[in-house]
């Protein structure tokens, strides 16, 4: 072998020795690392081992002590393993006896579990699951279970686990619960009390009750809000009690409020809303019971009207006075803006507006656009016509409705009746339909029955002083005229006397002058021409005195009448065969002393002239009363007729001829009883007696 094929050789050997070196180092080195690594293994398995018993004992523990049962089946149904809860829940020991969770399945509720095992099977899983088992005695149970497939390595199921929860009491707690929501619901639904649930002011729940009062039905209610059927004005009112329930200041709050119902009239209720609360304190519901009130509500305004009305007339006898304390009350009772009194004007035939309340009035208090209607016109001339109060609910549908100062769409019109007939109308109009009910028709009857006789005193004191004022015209015109007529007759009576004065002297002339001249026949004419003249002369003397009986004179004096009744006798030129006696003593009156003497001569005069007995009787008498004297003059002369005893008191009324007598005495008689307001009447028998009767004032 050469020296070069030797050093290749060695330059050969030299590098395997190194490359074996350079090994050896690797792999000493990789030994080294593979021992720490083998180290970090051990450590690590020791580690896994420990975790992983641990694990299994936690698992076991976790099995063995879990509340709620746990149940491991293979894919068949066969239960492998069942924790202590299980046991206890089903009553089998899976260690010594096989099962088959098919066995456990109730058999109404079969369906519904295959369904859910093949869920478990197509989705690895299944929620929620709620049926009924059967227990190792038969007995029946409720459960809740949620399962889930157990893969092997190679994901194909091998098992199946659950968790199963006995709800049984649970399900009986909330079948009664239910039955109690039921019968809650039956109670709430029955009430007659409105229940109304909501929740920030809309309406979630209501009861027929509260349907029924406002006339919607549950599915149109639970659109609507609080707001929308309550009166604007009442809606502040609640919003602040609302506020403070929201900041929590208040839990309930009671209020009467009214809401308005579907067909626009008014409910008056008294509401009590309570807050239903969460944990946290804030709100979740609202419920309000409404209890309607309306009735009693009304029935409290109407005693209270009324006696505010009775109270405000007492003592008034000024007609518009009336009428505007009746519209006034009449007004805040309805809570509108516009009512109006009608007076019926029977001799027009038309109704004037004299009293009004709302925008017809101005700011002097004075009606604007007066209107007067005839009776018949409109709603408010129908009434006045028929006597017969009207609601309209809705006035564009009735063709008699008048525009007054604007239009309103509900019409209540009553009228006021005394005696029978249609003295005014009360009428109101609100601008809602539907507003007025049968109570406000009720309560504005009552009131016109009220006011009725109120009112008519008012009228007929309203005519009065309109007659008054006509008589007091016609007085001063009366009196001028007596004054006049008085001066006449006195004119008329001298210048009618002066020419029977000069008549009567000529006669007597002509009878001295043709003395033994005239025959018989011209002698008695001439008589009876001087007969003729006394008469006329008495007559106009009597005329002349019964024109100045007009007027009680001022000159009053205490007359002592037994002392004017034996002037009298002194005066009067009386018979032998007749005697005057006063029977009681007369009084002492306040009179002028002229006119009572023409009184009693006068009557007694009519008792000498008309008596034909041989022995004549006229007796005065007198009977005392509380406020009157009542005088009595009788005789037994010839008496009077009844059909006569009206007619003698008239002026030139004479029952029977007498030279002595004008038909003027008891004319003038009358008319000083009349002056005296006292009253004058006779009784008598014909042929036998005659009494008559005055009265005079004490």
């Amino acid at each position: 072998m050469s020296q070069e094929e030797l050093d290749i050789l060695k330059r050969a050997l030299a590098r395997e020795k190194a490359s074996r070196k350079a090994a050896e180092e690797i792999l000493e080195a990789k030994s080294a690392e593979l021992y720490e690594v083998n180290k970090k293994l051990e450590a690590s398995h020791a580690e896994l081992t420990s975790l992983y018993n641990r694990t299994t004992s936690e698992l076991q523990g976790i099995f063995e002590n879990i509340v709620d049962a746990y149940v491991i089946m293979d894919v068949n149904g066969n239960v492998l393993k069942f924790n202590d809860a299980a046991t206890e829940l089903f009553g089998y020991d899976v260690d010594k006896e096989s099962v088959n969770v098919v066995s456990l399945i109730y058999k109404e509720d079969y369906e519904y579990a295959m369904t859910s095992f093949l869920e478990l099977q197509t989705k690895g899983f299944f929620k929620n699951y709620e049926a009924r088992v059967y227990t190792k005695t038969k007995e029946v149970k409720w459960v809740h279970i949620n399962a889930s497939l157990v893969f092997d390595k190679n994901g194909v199921p091998m098992a199946a686990q659950g968790i199963v929860r006995d709800i049984t009491e649970t399900k009986r707690i909330n079948q009664i619960v239910e039955e109690q929501k039921s019968q809650l619901d039956a109670i709430v639904q029955n009430s007659s009390i409105g229940i109304v649930l909501t929740q920030g002011g809309e309406i979630l729940r209501t009861n027929a009750s509260i349907q029924k009062t406002l006339g919607y039905t549950e599915d149109e209610l639970s659109k609507l809000t609080v707001k929308d059927i309550s009166f604007p004005e009442d809606f502040p009112q609640s919003k602040a009690y609302l506020d403070k329930m929201d900041s929590g200041e208040l839990n309930n709050f009671a209020i009467e409020k009214r809401y308005r119902k579907k067909n626009g009239s008014m409910l008056w209720a008294k509401t009590n809303v309570s807050a239903v609360r969460d944990k946290k304190g804030d709100i979740k519901y609202q419920v309000a019971l409404v209890e309607d009130v309306t009735l009693e509500r009304e029935q409290s305004l109407i005693i209270d009207m009324i006696n505010d009305v009775a109270k405000a007339l007492l003592g008034k006898m000024d007609i518009y006075e009336i009428a505007w304390e009746i519209i006034n009350n009449i007004a805040e009772y309805l809570d509108t803006q516009d009512c109006v009194i009608y007076l019926v004007d029977n001799e027009e035939q038309t109704l004037e507006q004299i009293a009004a309340y709302g925008t017809k009035l101005n700011k002097n208090r004075q009606i604007e656009n007066k209107i007067i209607l005839p009776i018949g016109d409109g709603i408010v001339g129908s009434v006045a016509r028929t006597g017969k109060a009207e609601i309209i609910d809705d006035t564009s549908k009735d063709s008699r409705y008048i525009v007054d100062d604007k239009q309103r769409f509900s019409e209540i019109s009553v009228p006021i009746i005394s005696d029978g007939k249609v003295i005014g109308v009360i009428d109101s109009e609100h601008h809602s339909k539907h507003y007025f009910t049968k109570e406000h028709l009720r309560t504005l009857k009552n009131i016109a029955s009220l006011v009725a006789m109120q009112l008519k005193s008012a009228i007929n004191l309203r005519a009065r002083e309109k007659v008054e004022l006509k008589n007091i015209a016609l007085l001063d015109a009366l009196g001028k005229s007596n004054d006049e007529l008085q001066e006449y007759a006195h004119i008329v009576s001298h210048d009618l006397k002066s020419p029977l004065r000069s008549i009567d002297a000529l006669v007597s002339w002509i009878k001295e002058d043709n003395k033994g001249k005239l025959d018989e026949v011209t002698i008695q004419n001439f008589e009876l021409i001087e007969t003729t003249l006394e008469k006329m002369e008495l007559l106009i003397s009597d005329i002349l005195l019964y024109s100045s009986i007009g007027s009680d004179s001022k000159d009053k004096k205490d007359i002592d009448l037994n002392a004017l009744i034996e002037e009298l006798k002194q005066i009067l030129y009386i018979p032998k065969n007749i005697s005057i006696n006063v029977i009681n003593t007369l009084p002492t009156v306040t009179g002028d002393k002229t006119k009572l003497q023409q009184l009693f001569q006068n009557l007694i005069s009519n008792a000498i002239k008309f008596n034909d007995k041989a022995k004549g009787l006229i007796e005065i008498d007198v009977k005392e009363h509380k406020s009157y004297y009542q005088f009595s003059i009788k005789d037994n002369g010839i008496g009077i007729k009844k059909e006569h005893h009206d007619k003698i008191f008239k002026i030139f009324h004479a029952l029977n001829k007498n030279k002595e007598s004008s038909g003027i005495g008891l004319s003038i008689v009358k008319k000083i009883v009349d002056l005296y307001k006292g009253e004058v009447w006779l009784e008598s028998k014909p042929n036998e007696d005659t009494t008559f009767f005055f009265t005079f004032k004490k």
